[in-house]
């Protein structure tokens, strides 16, 4: 890996500088940098390319690849260190110089193509960068020509005087150094710089363009001694959208000759790029068990979401303490989860500034009391990414059940040896068997969309569902007691309200053919659970449970013994990895605020 070392402001950093150094630079060309812009609340990171394959020079492999691919890896995996990775939510301003400045640039390029994984820049600043051009004729030679003689020059001299020489031109640099460079430029084939492969030009113009294509400032600053980018480079640079400041008779390395004129250059270019920054919204997360959030989130989606918003304080799961008070009055939008306390009155009063809800749940409208006159707030709710574990585990059910799966278990356990799987299971498949849904609710549409792939006819019960909207769905629309007696499985999607609570009782399980199987991953209410009981005991009809009431049945209840119900501890929605799904949602709403853009599932709020 890279060498690096860190800089923290006494106050807590702003920002994060990256510096990469030039492949034959000193690391004590950063130290007044480093000073001056921790000054301004800004964490340096100095990473040393010189250290890349052992070598203070690319490779000749490395040379006949692309140096940004070689170099922007392992700077990616600098970024990647725990002790870095706590930078990864400030603005990243990137700079380079030499070679350092073709990195900066592309690494920031990198990043911004891989935006959860943070440091998303800010800005790049690269001094007279270095970049590898493929082996063709150049429009302008005069450079290459340059760089070769000046090879060809020090290559002729003994190794004593190439040290005096580099000892005159880096007074800063350390005896070791010294000693680096010089074996360096001995190694070093003159014909490869003549021939084009290694020019100092602009960074690649794809690069710089693909930054400010996406808003990123981009300055380039360069000398007009010897090495500096030439007229024809620099226009390449505007083109791509680049600032070009020309620092007259400064030779390569600007510092080393301009070091007051750079310094402040480089601190009024990154002052000015985060004082463009646009304002974070202040953002609160309220859910219980406060340890939920680290379950929706990842780790890269909170990089990202920290570069989003002003995320303040813990997770809190109260409104009413004293640290809530203080962020619910500034807060802009609130992040919420289950176990979310009411959002009464007092919370909207409390919170002048609240202009939307993300909730990383079903509904926030259950939670939340109606808002008061001329008060507007935009909601998110992750109801369809929460709503696609239920469906995928209904498939699964539905699938098994129409297999005589579970049956076939408790059989085979009993029995230990040999099935006559004909004799047994003649009705065992899922070829033209038939499904009814009850209620085309969020799941109950997700799980007519999985069940399209397989020769299965899908009945659907909604008294709100139109003709149109089935055909589209591919179901067969029917009223509830056809759809009762003609499915092979019976899955319920309907939400608990007056209409529903005990809408399935004893009449409608009564039109379930002998063997049919009942599924339930709505809640418990829906069925006239003592019907559900009475039947099941009989041994004639099979059920899928993973609600009931209540929700977790007391020790003694029949459900848990009886050989023809399955049931399952309210697992159906999302759990374990499925919870960064709508962890996912909600870092993907948060941005679509952020730029303006309407939420892709809003809930309206009233």
């Amino acid at each position: 890996m890279l060498s690096y070392r860190m800089a923290l402001p006494e106050a807590p950093a702003t920002a994060v500088v990256i510096a990469l150094h030039g492949l034959m630079e000193s690391a004590a060309c950063l130290d007044a940098a480093v000073t001056q812009w921790t000054s301004h609340q800004w964490a340096v990171l100095a990473i040393d390319l010189r250290g890349h394959g052992n070598s203070p020079r690319w490779s000749e492999q490395d040379l006949l690849e692309h140096p940004g691919d070689v170099m922007v890896r392992d700077v990616l995996e600098v970024l990647q260190t725990e002790d870095v990775k706590s930078l990864a939510h400030l603005p990243a301003l990137y700079y380079g110089h030499s070679a350092g400045g073709s990195v900066a640039a592309a690494a920031a390029a990198s990043i911004l193509e891989r935006a959860p994984a943070g440091f998303h820049p800010a800005g790049a600043l690269l001094e007279d960068p270095f970049w590898r051009l493929p082996v063709t004729a150049l429009q302008d030679r005069s450079v290459a020509e340059a760089a070769y003689a000046h090879l060809v020059d020090v290559q002729s001299r003994t190794p004593a005087e190439c040290a005096e020489i580099r000892r005159r031109e880096w007074p800063n640099w350390s005896e070791a150094e010294i000693q680096r460079s010089c074996k360096a430029q001995e190694d070093c084939d003159p014909t490869i710089v003549l021939n084009g492969n290694v020019i100092p030009t602009t960074p690649w113009p794809d690069i710089v363009a693909a930054l400010t294509a996406s808003g990123i400032p981009c300055l380039i600053i360069t000398g007009t001694v010897r090495t500096g980018i030439t007229p024809q480079h620099q226009q390449i640079a505007r083109a791509a959208g680049a600032t070009i400041e020309v620092f007259d008779g400064a030779s390569h390395f600007i510092r080393r000759d301009m070091e007051d004129r750079f310094m402040q250059t480089a601190t009024r270019f990154f002052a000015d790029t985060l004082a463009k920054q646009p304002t974070k919204p202040i953002t609160m997360a309220v859910m219980a068990p406060a340890d939920l959030m680290s379950k929706l989130i990842s780790p890269p989606a909170m990089r990202k979401l920290k570069r989003l918003v002003d995320l303040r304080g813990p997770v809190l799961e109260d409104f009413s303490t004293p640290e809530a008070q203080a962020v619910l009055a500034d807060v802009e939008v609130l992040i919420t989860g289950w176990g979310c306390p009411k959002i009464g009155a007092d919370v909207l009063t409390a919170a002048p500034k609240l202009r939307a809800i993300i909730h990383a749940g079903g509904s926030i409208a259950g939670n939340m009391l109606p808002l008061p006159a001329g008060r507007s707030i935009a909601g998110s709710n992750a109801g369809e990414a929460n709503a696609r574990p239920v469906a995928e585990y209904t498939l699964a059910m539905i699938l098994l059940a129409n297999k005589q799966a579970f049956e076939s278990a408790r059989i085979y356990k009993q029995h230990r040896g040999p099935i006559d799987r004909e004799q047994e299971f003649p009705l065992a498949g899922n070829y033209l068997k038939t499904v009814g849904l009850v209620g085309a609710s969020r799941i109950g549409r997700q799980v007519a969309k999985l069940l399209r792939p397989f020769e299965l006819e899908v009945l659907v019960y909604d008294p709100y569902l139109h003709d149109v909207e089935a055909a589209a769905l591919g179901v067969k629309l029917v009223p509830l007691h056809a759809l009762m007696s003609r499915s092979d499985v019976v899955s319920l999607h309907v939400p608990v309200t007056p209409e529903t609570t005990g809408m399935i009782g004893a009449s409608e399980l009564a039109l379930l053919k002998d063997g049919a199987t009942l599924i339930n991953t709505a809640r418990g209410e829906i069925l006239d659970q003592s019907a559900l009981e009475s039947e099941l005991v009989l041994g004639r009809i099979n059920a899928i449970l993973d609600v009931a009431v209540p929700d977790v049945l007391p020790p003694a209840h029949p459900f848990y013994e009886l050989p023809n119900v399955l049931l399952t501890p309210h697992i159906a929605g999302s759990m374990g990895t499925e919870l960064l799904r709508m962890g996912d949602h909600v870092v993907a709403e948060l941005e679509r605020y952020v730029s303006g853009k309407p939420f892709a599932y809003p809930e309206e709020l009233s």
